[in-house]
């Protein structure tokens, strides 16, 4: 299988001004390259002007499942909530219910490139789980995406489960044939695993992870983010529990970042401040569920 690297060093935000102004100017993005160029050092002028792209780190939130009909949810760091220990053993459904682009390279409708990759571990055995959608979408635009399915049927280990993801800003025209195998009936509907191992996962990940290598070996197209997440039933106040909700990854350096200020809107299905206008940031929802097999006729 070839190997594709989850790695924050090689995201588009990791490189310096000069680099990135290069690279815009390389998909005729001469605005973006202008901002870059002009900001002041330290400065967060450009990120207001809509350069949420040039962040390379992330923060993670959490949200639990309504319990009535409230609009607005809150919205807690990812690593005050507590572990659900009963999902130990158990199946789990992970999906994509929302990515928001506030802005990303170029100008226009942009095609992005989204990889997850995963662990199942099934009888003493650990399956590698790779998996790829592709999507277009504009600035200050959410994507034809909610509730997408990305791996249904994940068995839970004793220590949780590791989730990895990122997105790849694809300018380069010629890559739709490459993408076109993502548009398959298997990979729409996500990846199901079954509660034993499935000797054909392997090509089938290994396809996912061969689309991704294609597409980041054309030197248009470049890594905008990337994100680690595990999921764990440990108790250290610096990991991230797993337990059945939402979980919101901001693409974001804001250190001081604080989830109090924000609540999650059911009408719009959208990130919200709770003062002043929504924050200008890139972010990805993704929905943990506990799986129910399809019932058989």
């Amino acid at each position: 299988m070839p190997q594709t690297v989850f790695d924050s060093s090689l995201s588009l935000g990791s490189r310096d001004d000069n680099a990135i102004a290069q690279y815009l100017m390389s998909i005729d993005d001469a605005e973006g390259a202008r901002r870059i160029l002009a900001q002041s050092p330290g400065g967060q002028g450009f990120l207001l002007s809509g350069g949420a792209y040039k962040c390379s780190g992330f923060t993670l939130g959490f949200i639990e499942p309504p319990a009535v009909d409230d609009v607005k949810l809150p919205i807690r760091a990812a690593s005050m909530v507590q572990a659900d220990h009963s999902l130990i053993s158990q199946r789990i459904k992970i999906s994509l219910d929302k990515f928001f682009v506030h802005a990303y390279p170029g100008s226009g409708e942009h095609t992005i490139l989204c990889e997850f990759a995963g662990k199942n571990q099934v009888e003493g055995e650990v399956e590698e789980l790779r998996f790829a959608l592709r999507t277009k979408v504009r600035d200050n635009a959410s994507a034809s995406i909610s509730g997408h399915p990305i791996f249904l049927g994940v068995t839970v280990g004793s220590n949780g489960i590791s989730f990895e993801g990122r997105a790849i800003n694809v300018a380069n025209t010629l890559d739709d044939t490459v993408l076109s195998a993502l548009d398959s009936a298997a990979f729409k509907s996500g990846l199901s695993l079954m509660a034993t191992a499935q000797p054909a996962l392997k090509p089938f990940a290994g396809l996912a992870a061969s689309v991704v290598k294609a597409t980041l070996d054309r030197k248009k197209n470049v890594q905008v983010h990337n994100f680690n997440l595990g999921l764990d039933f440990g108790g250290n106040a610096s990991s991230v529990r797993l337990r059945v909700g939402s979980y919101v990854v901001v693409q974001t350096d804001n250190h001081s970042w604080d989830w109090n200020a924000y609540h999650w809107d059911r009408n719009t299905l959208s990130l919200q401040a709770k003062e002043g206008s929504a924050p200008n940031v890139n972010y990805m929802v993704f929905g943990v569920t506990k799986f129910e097999s399809p019932t058989q006729p």
